[in-house]
């Protein structure tokens, strides 16, 4: 490669009728300028060429690392979002359970209470039916006794007056009459 200093120290032969050397040599040094000035622009260039390669490579790895973050930030949220669904039915199906536990648990319940009402409504039936019959019998038994009562007094005319009546008066009139008061 052609460097200034080489422009500089170029040396030509001499001709006759050759170019003027002071000419020549300004030429040289004007040339010299310029090259070093282009090499100097050149090495600028391939240096900001240089980092502008590093920047873009730079760039490129954090693009890179932006897609990458991007990929796995979109494989979380499907996943999340999988999960969630997942957690979703899972819960809704032991909700599920739980409210067919409780529906079938309220239903045995209800049976039960429904089963002991009717055991007691039978019982009750029963007692009420006892008591019933207890009421005719004392009804029928109260009935005799008050008509004895009523022959009693009707009776009592025909003893003699001014006698007592006792105990065994009292009772044969009853066995007189057949009437018997219930036991």
């Amino acid at each position: 490669m052609l460097m200034p200093l080489d422009i500089q120290k170029k040396e030509f032969r001499h001709v006759l009728r050759g170019y003027s050397q002071d000419e020549v040599h300004a030429f040289l040094d004007q040339v010299a300028k310029e090259f070093e000035n282009l090499i100097r622009e050149n090495q600028e260039l391939k240096e900001k060429v240089a980092q502008t390669e590093q920047n873009v490579a730079r760039y490129q790895e954090i693009e890179e690392a932006i897609k990458n973050a991007m990929v796995m930030a979109q494989k979380n949220t499907d996943e999340l979002k999988q999960n969630a669904e997942k957690e979703a039915q899972l819960l809704l199906e032991q909700t599920r359970v739980e409210a067919d536990q409780l529906a079938n648990e309220a239903k045995r319940e209800a049976a039960e209470r429904l089963h002991e009402a009717e055991k007691q409504l039978a019982v009750m039936t029963t007692e009420y039916e006892q008591i019933k019959q207890k009421a005719r019998i004392f009804k029928t038994r109260l009935k005799s006794f008050l008509e004895l009562q009523i022959k009693l007094i009707d009776q009592a005319g025909e003893f003699p007056a001014g006698e007592d009546l006792n105990l065994e008066d009292l009772q044969e009139a009853v066995a007189k009459n057949d009437v018997t008061l219930g036991a």
